[in-house]
């Protein structure tokens, strides 16, 4: 079964928006690949990765890119495959979605749904680079 989440830029007021993806959501993969895409993909430059991931790529993503090309809704060859998304917020609980990914400057926050599904928890923060 998919591990459906959403990646995320913060916005004013603390809440978020971003893009859907369907597969490889669980925190030990999705901030690995985060983590890889902004500092090694684009050598640190966390806009750039966010350009890519949530501006480029306006209908979400079936996988991630990683080493090898990720595969989103909206550039596929099949036109079944092209479906809309759109954004989602920090309002999109309803959605299925079981984890929100944010990208701050110094750091990721992983987000879950509340107990009663009408907003995001703080699970936990982890900073872009590994400590020494």
């Amino acid at each position: 079964m998919a591990t459906r989440s959403l990646i995320a830029r913060p916005t004013e007021g603390g809440g978020f928006t971003g893009r859907y993806v369907h597969f490889d959501g669980e925190p030990r993969a999705r901030v690995w690949a985060l983590r890889f895409l902004v500092l090694d993909v684009h050598r640190g430059d966390l806009e750039a990765a966010a350009r890519v991931l949530l501006d480029e790529h306006p209908n979400g993503w079936v996988t991630l890119p990683n080493t090898d090309a990720g595969e989103c809704f909206c550039h596929g060859d099949q036109v079944g495959d092209r479906i809309d998304m759109g954004q989602l917020t920090h309002e999109s609980t309803g959605k299925g979605l079981q984890y929100a990914y944010v990208m701050h400057p110094d750091r990721i926050d992983v987000h879950i749904p509340n107990e009663d599904g009408t907003g995001w928890d703080l699970l936990r923060s982890a900073p872009w680079a590994w400590s020494a």
